[in-house]
């Protein structure tokens, strides 16, 4: 089977997942199509699952940007349909701990502040045992805050490489010789969007280490 008939092959799935979608009565915006047709292999788990794209903008911002950037010359330099599914799924778990760590962050009895005073408290009355679990709970509320303000930094700076790789495909489009030289760009997200797996590893060993703790008696 020739190349071009291996590509029309290709573009038919996506056109069929498509209007599949559409007569399953699927809402499907503009570039959730452009991006079935295109890469359909990514597109179809991560549009047509269980968990839309829309509920991540940062994800849904990715899903946007390779689906333009899949369109252009760019798309030689792009990474491959399993890495993308992969580096997909990271982005929407990030998203989905920082939204946890606001939530919980955000209850009254989580207010690291308090906790401090409750501690100072428990010490002066000399209740040590007590004091030092109290001193305990402030040192992990101040790491959960840390590591909220790192997902945060880190899917911010995702999204700012995700809007140049958005204004990059743009600009191969007109000058179609740089395309190689837009590598370096997509190697950069590929790597951030990697990178958030040490914070995945470094938010276990918190939790490991918050279980493991012992607690003090008075």
């Amino acid at each position: 089977m020739s190349i071009g008939v291996l590509g029309l092959l290709y573009v038919a799935i996506g056109l069929a997942i498509t209007a599949g979608a559409a007569l399953a009565r699927r809402p499907l915006g503009a570039g959730d199509a452009v991006f079935l047709v295109t890469l359909w292999p990514v597109a179809a788990p991560l549009v047509l699952g269980g968990q839309r794209t829309e509920d991540d903008p940062v994800t849904a911002e990715l899903v946007s940007a390779l689906a333009r950037a899949q369109a252009s010359p760019l798309a030689q330099v792009l990474p491959d349909t399993e890495t993308a599914r992969v580096l997909a799924s990271r982005l929407r778990e990030a998203a989905a701990h920082l939204a946890d760590l606001d939530a919980v962050l955000a209850r009254p009895d989580f207010d690291e502040a308090s906790a401090a005073r409750r501690a100072t408290e428990l010490r002066a009355r000399g209740a040590t045992g007590a004091a030092a679990t109290a001193e305990l709970r402030v040192r992990t509320l101040g790491q959960l805050r840390s590591l909220r303000v790192r997902y945060r930094a880190e899917l911010d700076e995702v999204r700012e490489l995700i809007a140049q790789l958005v204004t990059q495909a743009e600009l191969v489009r007109l000058q179609p010789a740089i395309a190689q030289t837009s590598g370096e760009l997509v190697r950069e997200l590929v790597t951030r969007v990697e990178g958030l797996g040490e914070l995945f590893a470094y938010q276990a060993s918190l939790e490991r280490a918050e279980y493991a703790a012992p607690v003090g008696r008075s």
